[in-house]
């Protein structure tokens, strides 16, 4: 099972960024300053514990949307750093990770994935590791070490398998928005969530379909080109303009229309 390292009071990477989206606004080159930094940083502190540094996403291919775009980093674990020694080095990484969520500049765009070597999947053989993920991390960019995902053979069943089980977990977490409590969640807190499970299905819609080369900043250009036809793509443009931060963006009833596309999305690919 893949871990995710801990972080001060700021919030965990992956969960939504504190205050409201910074959007285009924000800078670019902070997106590289801080793949430099952290990169430096593994070098320095973690080189005998780590089998590779992967930068995955769309900030690879410059598809990220500036301030709204997480910058995505997969560890894999050397064997000696995991097992006994897991719990060890989560510390460490936890240590690292801690100087950037710490910052204002960066907490809101870290995510760090980190995986034991033993995770990784052989060819024949199957895994708990999504293919769907598996796939983005063979078209990441190595920063230390060699990517180990690279010439793994990926099965086309497989990756609509992977792509059904993504759309199902997207669909129960828009089904439990509405159950959260103020404390829980607020309206900025339940909009973010509603517009994750929206791409998480939309995405997995492509991936049954064949798709491969997209990230959820560019799924919007394949749905409006070859799927208008095929299901109701509006909660998708809805989404990735509430991304881009757009001053006018209609979300009257956003959440019922969100829960209709994900239903939808599961429905198709049963």
């Amino acid at each position: 099972m893949s871990e995710q390292p801990t972080g001060p009071p700021t919030g965990p990477p992956g969960g939504p960024p504190r205050g409201p989206p910074r959007g285009p606004m924000f800078m670019r080159d902070e997106y590289q300053n801080l793949i430099d930094e952290f990169t430096k940083d593994v070098k320095a502190k973690l080189k005998n514990d780590i089998e590779c540094l992967i930068l995955v996403g769309s900030v690879v291919t410059k598809e990220h949307i500036a301030g709204e775009s997480d910058c995505d980093f997969l560890i894999v674990l050397k064997e000696k750093a995991s097992g006994d020694n897991l719990e060890k080095t989560m510390v460490k990484i936890s240590e690292v990770v801690a100087k950037y969520l710490e910052d204002p500049l960066y907490s809101s765009l870290l995510d760090v994935e980190v995986l034991t070597n033993t995770e990784i999947p052989k060819d024949g053989e199957g895994t708990n590791y999504p293919w769907t993920r598996v796939l983005v991390a063979q078209m990441g960019k190595t920063l230390i070490g060699k990517n180990p995902f690279e010439k793994i053979k990926i099965k086309d069943e497989d990756i609509k398998s992977s792509a059904k089980e993504m759309a199902t977990m997207f669909l129960e977490q828009m089904l439990e928005i509405p159950k959260l409590t103020e404390e829980e969640a607020d309206e900025y807190d339940k909009l973010y969530l509603t517009v994750d499970a929206i791409l998480g299905c939309g995405c997995a819609y492509l991936y049954y379909n064949g798709e491969k080369e997209f990230y959820r900043s560019s799924a919007i250009i394949l749905f409006e080109d070859k799927y208008r036809d095929k299901i109701d793509i509006k909660p998708i443009q809805t989404s990735h303009r509430l991304r881009l931060a757009a001053k006018t963006v209609n979300t009257d009833k956003f959440t019922a229309k969100a829960t209709k596309f994900c239903k939808e999305v599961v429905k198709q690919l049963s």
